[in-house]
């Protein structure tokens, strides 16, 4: 059992920086349950 068992997370990731599909991909297997997940340019 991980810190993030049974936690919610948002992800928001940034065109020119980290995408949240790459941060989806490390949390996967953390027992943590995506809420949300976005991709945004930030200017």
């Amino acid at each position: 059992m991980g810190k993030l068992e049974g936690k919610k997370l948002l992800l928001l990731g940034e065109r020119d920086g980290v995408p949240s599909p790459a941060m989806e991909s490390v949390f996967k297997n953390s027992g943590a349950e995506m809420v949300f997940s976005a991709t945004e340019c930030f200017v």
